[in-house]
């Protein structure tokens, strides 16, 4: 049960990171995009979306194009920065999700 307290503790410490400023994430063209608290929420519905359209796609055969990425999950798959752990973890899992619906609308 230790474990789920201290979890707990991990997520209410992110959050208050994630209230504070913002992080910067910049890509190879050196632009710089500010990610908040609110961006990640934002990231996470347009994420949804995608994954409901590319289902869509596949399972019953619709012509629903799959919406872009929001512009933090494009800017953290570019990042050329170093990023804390938080944020790499979240780049990895956007990119293996753009692989997966990229694969998807090949097919």
């Amino acid at each position: 049960m230790g474990w789920v307290r201290s979890n707990l503790d991990a997520v209410r410490r992110l959050r208050a990171k994630l209230q504070g400023s913002p992080f910067t994430v910049v890509d190879e063209d050196g632009n710089r995009t500010k990610v908040n608290e609110a961006d990640f929420y934002e990231n996470f519905q347009r994420n949804a979306e995608r994954l409901r359209a590319g289902w869509r796609r596949k399972k019953i055969g619709s012509e629903e194009a799959v919406p872009p990425p929001h512009k933090v999950g494009a800017a953290l798959t570019r990042a050329t920065n170093p990023l804390p752990q938080l944020l790499e973890n979240a780049a990895e899992t956007q990119r293996r999700l753009d692989r997966q619906l990229g694969d998807l609308e090949e097919q």
